[in-house]
């Protein structure tokens, strides 16, 4: 029972620090007008695709990925996150492409890569961004994932690849 009050408190208080960070990075945008370039990695392991499922929001699940950190490359940056946000290792196989959106102030540009995954995900415990990590069958991607992320599976799915398009 303890343990349960414990973990529940720590989770709250996580979920709490998590908005504000958000809160605070969006208020931080809109006064700077930043240009931002980030990463997220389409990670397959057979015919199933990983996914990370952020602590909140309408749309949590997503491919993992993240902002590209000083003198890091695109690659790098990319299987960084996968480690971080999924615990798996991966390798890249090719660009998917490079996408745009322009939102509450804020230009951001994402490379995309196709990797394959060398071990089993392991979602990190006590994240403060992440809570879940899995791979998924095509048909069993959540309805709760990020429309970008959906609409980059699909891409990979037809076969397409050296896009440049909005998010």
């Amino acid at each position: 029972m303890m343990n349960q009050l414990a973990h529940n408190l720590r989770e709250a208080g996580l979920t709490l620090a998590y908005h504000s960070l958000v809160f605070t990075r969006e208020g931080l945008r809109w006064m700077t007008r930043p240009i931002g370039f980030g990463v997220r990695a389409l990670v397959r392991h057979e015919e199933r695709i990983l996914l990370v499922r952020h602590r909140s929001g309408a749309t949590p699940w997503s491919l993992p990925g993240g902002a590209v950190g000083h003198a890091e490359d695109l690659a790098t940056a990319a299987l960084r996150e996968v480690r971080e946000e999924g615990g798996c290792v991966a390798q890249v196989d090719h660009l998917l492409g490079l996408y745009f959106a322009y939102y509450h102030h804020f230009s951001n540009h994402i490379a995309v890569f196709v990797c394959t995954a060398q071990t089993a995900a392991h979602p990190p415990v006590g994240d403060l961004e992440i809570v879940d990590a899995r791979f998924f069958l095509p048909q069993d991607i959540p309805a709760t994932t990020d429309p970008g992320s959906q609409r980059r599976i699909a891409e990979f799915h037809q076969g397409l690849a050296g896009l440049a398009r909005p998010w």
